[in-house]
């Protein structure tokens, strides 16, 4: 680890280094624009989400890795048992090893997402009984280094992309002249150029796609240099909603599109009624995953 690294997630960082040492299992508000949360198991970071990037159910569902049956069937079935990675692999929708880089993916992004936005400041809640951790865990869980390097490395490019007027608030558009590059089989880049109008920021974009922000940022940055891309005139860079809604793509198929779900009715939150009518299960107490068995952390490399 090189000595920038520790301090690329400045008070996630900080936050993280002293309950690793308490062993704390609970969650690490984040504040700041628009910040997230952070799942901690034994000092081990388990899950991370925040409005500025997809998570695991966007990555799978917005990808077309996933379809919206497949979801719902292995949902109604896995979640109330706690078992909804397993019921996805069980039933073939995506392996096991896939799943867990699609996760660990996600909880990478949610970070790198964060710490580029800017932290403001940081609070650790123990856990407790109303508590619940996302259906879709990194097991046992991600370390602070290994967190920080992977940060670091990410916030490497960023350099570049300051030079270039790249940042999370610009809305691209395709050039007045388009430039004579053949765009080929790059199936993500001729993915973020027809979704690259004007309105969208990456962030929307990797909404849409299903694609991490920073795999969606780089793609833009490169899109950019070779002249594919433009950042946009005046007007482009004007502030946005602190936490506006993705931009539901009126190119996509209706019968594929993944639906737009009103805050406070995800199904990540709330557990759906089981058959016959009766109450609903509670989802996963925070407090339960000290009993979890402990499964291999590394699963390849990660995703963007």
């Amino acid at each position: 680890m090189t000595a920038e690294e520790p301090e690329v997630l400045g008070e996630i960082g900080r936050s993280l280094l002293r309950l690793s040492h308490e062993g704390f299992s609970g969650v690490l508000r984040v504040e700041g624009g628009p910040g997230g949360a952070l799942w901690v198991r034994d000092g081990l970071v388990v899950a991370a989400t925040t409005p500025a990037a997809p998570g695991p159910e966007s990555l799978l569902l917005r990808s077309g890795r996933v379809s919206e049956k497949d979801w719902t069937d292995a949902y109604t079935t896995g979640a109330p048992a706690d078992r909804l990675a397993a019921e996805l692999a069980g039933r073939g929708i995506i392996g096991e090893a896939a799943l867990e880089a699609v996760c660990l993916a996600a909880l990478f992004d949610a970070v790198f997402a964060m710490v580029l936005s800017g932290v403001e400041s940081c609070a650790a809640e123990p856990v407790g009984p109303g508590d619940r951790l996302p259906l879709l865990p990194v097991l046992p869980g991600v370390g602070h280094e290994r967190l920080a390097r992977e940060t670091a490395r990410r916030m490497g490019h960023t350099g570049r992309w300051r030079e270039i007027g790249l940042s999370m608030r610009v809305r691209p558009v395709p050039p007045a002249v388009p430039a004579p590059t053949l765009l080929g089989a790059d199936r993500i880049r001729r993915a973020v150029l027809e979704r690259a109008n004007g309105r969208r920021t990456p962030r929307d974009i990797a909404f849409v796609l299903g694609k991490g922000l920073f795999a969606v940022m780089s793609e833009i940055a490169r899109m950019v240099e070779e002249r594919v891309l433009d950042l946009g005139g005046p007007g482009s860079t004007a502030a946005e909603p602190s936490v506006p809604a993705p931009e539901e793509d009126e190119d996509e198929n209706p019968a594929t599109r993944l639906p737009r779900r009103r805050p406070g009715t995800s199904k990540i939150n709330e557990m759906p009624a089981l058959a016959g009518g009766g109450r609903p299960v509670p989802a996963r107490p925070l407090l339960a995953l000290r009993s979890l068995p402990q499964e291999a952390e590394e699963v390849g490399p990660a995703g963007e």
